[in-house]
């Protein structure tokens, strides 16, 4: 620190020139960098069994996931099963699936999911019992046999309406549909083009048919005033744009976050009297430099090691500046009172990093590791929110200690030039008459006594005095505790809703289906089985038994097919129709059933060890089941364990399929991976704090962090916030925020003067009590930014940082100087250590 403090005095224009040439370098890997916004590719861990089975369902079976789904709903909030909505929603079908109006002139039929030409395309609506006719659907209407078709399909052919329909109205007395309040289409679409055998992928024209689909049904058709019915539509694309489209708008706020910190601190570095001269507002602007470098870094970075970014990446750049400022009024300060100690030429930065160096060593690296031990999840997008927080911070240290520096050093040459600071060439008011400066001093030793400040006066009583001593820490100790205790009830998981802007269609979408399905989201599921045991009479026997296990559960609805059947069943009564013995000939003849045109379709749900056209052995087969529960991933976990252990334990190589049991993953680990990550974070600052300062301040800085953390736990399920990847993000920073309230103080009261614990106490808030809180500032005043924020999650962090600033300052200020001074009491020569320069 010594050396580097005092190149930057003595070349600072070459320091400066350094840092920016290694920034620029590190920088030209953002060409590379990949932003990520696929909800399942960033939220479901890597490393868990329905991430595994969501990579083999794709890389196995022809259909896939992917599709569109609208809900029609009549304006006049009616029966939307009236004959004129019918007619208005096959219209909407029609132009849908034929129509050809993407950029790349492909229609609906073009990139369905099917699995050959010859087939239809895989729609799952209520409008298939008109054929798609609107003649059809007239002619029913007529007979009045709308109502008998739909209750035959529930009741007969257990097919449940649910999965169709929304809003259902029941017969009172025969449970009878009678009407319902909202139409639900589905569109399955493919990212690959499945009637090609090397399945090539088509994603580009995909995204923009989705794009398409938005504009002309979801924006034109509401438009219309004409129309009968009001839609909501959302596609996969459009829920990945919409996660993107916080950082468009949010930029906004994070931008005026990162100004209002910056103004604060160019506030805290004016001076008076004669402030032209003696004020560093305009070296204070550097911030911004430092800020843009240290994300520059870290975007570049990233992009040179293959690691993507995503939108609450955004988040670091408001973290970087509240902790990136603190560290530069920390070295501001010592830097002062060198200049005030009348330090010669070459060596007033040497003494300022001498001693503020460290202090900011400690919380950067704290901050550093902090951020790295998240790195080490298996959730992609916290890996990428964290490697970008340690590489920024850094960055941040090392700007700290290089460029600020020169920074301060030209300023101060500014300041004994006698010169006014300029900004945009128009001199700032004041007198531009510098005061004498303090003779050089050759006794290093001297020291200028330290002023009084109020923090120093009004809280050295307090926090000396027998009541004070004892009552603060019972009380953080007793809040912990309640915090502690409210931690145990909090919940887990995150809506799609949460990460969304609050005007986004996805939260009406959302907001619709919670209303007209009452909590409850009817889906088709996938029992998927690897290898082939269909020729062995006892193995499906067994598989026979495990589906009637499943059809028993009470989540499961209707029978293993669905409506339409399974795979097996057909080729079954294939094998039956054509005089052949379902287990000594099914190998024989699965190639000419996989080929046949009326039983061609049955691809979707079997893949073979060769081509279908030559295939004699399945690889893996699946089959497909409704599945109903509350949109609630704790309780879809528990689906997902009991289904899947059931199989295992029968002795099959099979699994359960559901989209959403990746979140229920995702969720299901949230706590442990908090609980561990945030227990290691903990562990590298005892370590970090033991090995660069005496091991009882270490253990009071640890107790003063644990704290902070549980009664910011605490405060998440009392704010209605849910432990999730979004807050386990916000944690994971708290650390690193709440490390440099503690430490600065700790530095301070360890190094600092005075004989007696009153003295020593009110010395160390004279010196730090104001950076302290300068710092605190800051950082809130960016906070309170984000309490505007578009969307939960951002809301999130703001309610995290807000918490992180209140509790770190209490604890920090108040409950930090009432331990070491318990410290003291058991080790007196702690209080016969050096003295440190003082800040004026």
């Amino acid at each position: 620190m010594v050396t580097v403090g005092g190149a930057s005095e003595s070349r600072p224009w070459l320091m400066i020139l350094f840092s920016i040439i290694m920034t620029l370098l590190a920088a030209t890997g953002m060409g590379n960098l990949e932003v990520k916004t696929s909800a399942f590719d960033l939220w479901v861990p890597t490393n868990m069994d329905a991430y595994q089975n969501f990579q083999y369902v794709t890389e196995n079976f022809l259909s896939t996931n992917r599709g569109t789904v609208l809900l029609y709903e009549p304006r006049d909030g009616g029966n939307a099963l009236r004959e004129e909505y019918l007619a208005e929603a096959l219209q909407i079908h029609k132009n849908l699936t034929t129509d050809t109006f993407s950029p790349s002139g492909l229609g609906y039929n073009d990139i369905c999911d099917r699995v050959s030409p010859e087939l239809p395309c895989d729609v799952s609506n209520i409008l298939m019992i008109f054929g798609y006719d609107t003649s059809t659907m007239r002619t029913m209407a007529d007979a009045g046999v709308i109502y008998s078709t739909l209750n035959d399909l529930e009741t007969v052919q257990n097919l449940p309406m649910s999965i169709y329909l929304g809003g259902i109205e029941r017969d009172a007395d025969t449970d009878l549909i009678v009407g319902a309040k909202i139409l639900r289409l589905v569109y399955a679409m493919s990212a690959s083009n499945t009637t090609h055998p090397e399945r090539p992928e088509i994603l580009k024209e995909v995204n923009e048919l989705e794009d398409t689909f938005q504009d002309k049904f979801y924006w034109d058709f509401n438009a219309d005033s004409s129309r009968l019915a009001k839609i909501r539509m959302i596609t996969t694309k459009s829920v990945d744009d919409e996660i993107g489209r916080l950082i468009k708008v949010d930029s906004v706020l994070f931008v005026a976050s990162i100004f209002a910190i910056v103004f604060i601190l160019c506030c805290t570095f004016i001076k008076s009297p004669n402030g032209a001269v003696r004020s560093r507002f305009v070296a204070g602007l550097s911030a911004f430099v430092i800020i843009m470098f240290s994300i520059m870094f870290a975007f570049g970075m990233m992009g040179s090691i293959g690691v993507p970014m995503n939108s609450i990446c955004i988040m670091i750049c408001f973290v970087v500046a509240g902790v990136g400022v603190d560290d530069m009024i920390v070295i501001e300060n010592f830097y002062s009172k060198a200049l005030e100690d009348g330090l010669p030429k070459g060596k007033r930065m040497s003494e300022a990093l001498k001693h503020g160096g460290l202090s900011v060593f400690l919380t950067s690296a704290s901050s550093v590791l902090a951020f790295a031990s998240g790195t080490g999840l298996y959730i992609p997008g916290i890996v990428q929110f964290c490697t970008c927080g340690s590489l920024c911070f850094f960055w941040i240290f090392f700007l700290s200690i290089t460029f600020f520096p020169a920074v301060l050093v030209l300023d101060q040459q500014r300041v004994e030039a006698n010169m006014a600071q300029c900004l945009c060439c128009c001199c700032l008011s004041g007198s531009a008459t510098a005061p004498a400066e303090a003779p050089a001093k050759t006794d290093e030793s001297t020291k200028k006594e330290l002023k009084s400040t109020r923090a120093g006066e009004t809280l050295t009583p307090l926090l000396t005095s027998s009541l004070g001593r004892m009552i603060i820490p019972l009380l953080c100790v007793a809040f912990a505790g309640a915090n502690g205790y409210f931690l145990t009830l909090n919940g887990t998981g995150l809506s799609v809703t949460d990460v969304v802007p609050d005007d986004s269609y996805v939260v009406e979408l959302v907001e619709t289906t919670d209303e007209f399905w009452t909590g409850r989201l009817t889906r088709g599921l996938q029992m998927v089985f690897k290898g082939d045991h269909y020729a062995d009479e006892a193995e499906v026997t067994k598989m026979m038994e495990y589906f009637t296990w499943v059809e028993d559960q009470w989540y499961i609805v209707g029978v293993t097919g669905a409506s339409s059947g399974h795979w097996y069943g057909a080729y079954v009564a294939w094998l039956e129709a054509n005089g052949l013995n379902r287990y000594t000939d099914f190998h024989d003849h699965l190639a000419d059933f996989l080929s046949e045109p009326a039983t061609k379709g049955w691809r979707s749900q079997v893949t073979c060890t060769t081509s279908y056209e030559t295939c004699t052995e399945i690889k893996c087969a699946q089959f497909p089941i409704i599945q109903s529960s509350a949109i609630d991933t704790a309780e879809l976990y528990v689906i997902e364990v009991e289904m899947n252990d059931k199989v295992e334990a029968m002795g099959f190589d099979a699994f359960n399929f559901l989209d959403e049991f990746g979140y229920a993953d995702a969720d299901s680990t949230i706590e442990l991976s908090t609980l561990q990550n945030l227990s290691f974070a903990l562990a590298v600052v005892l370590i970090l704090m033991v090995l660069l300062m005496d091991s009882g301040a270490a253990v009071c800085i640890f107790f003063c962090v644990l704290f902070i953390d549980i009664d910011l736990l605490g405060m998440l399920y009392l704010w209605g916030v849910t432990l999730s990847s979004v807050s386990f993000t916000g944690l994971v920073m708290s650390i690193g925020l709440s490390v440099d309230y503690n430490v600065h103080i700790a530095h301070a009261f360890l190094h600092g003067e005075g004989e007696t614990l009153q003295e020593r106490t009110k010395y160390t808030l004279d010196l730090m009590g104001g950076s302290v809180l300068k710092g605190g500032l800051t950082t809130f005043i960016g906070t309170v930014v984000l309490s505007m924020a578009s969307s939960t999650a951002f809301r999130i962090f703001f309610k995290i940082c807000f918490g992180t600033v209140v509790f770190g300052i209490i604890h920090g200020v108040f409950l930090m100087p009432i331990l070491l001074g318990y410290l003291i009491t058991m080790k007196p020569s702690i209080m016969k250590g050096s003295t440190v320069a003082v800040e004026p």
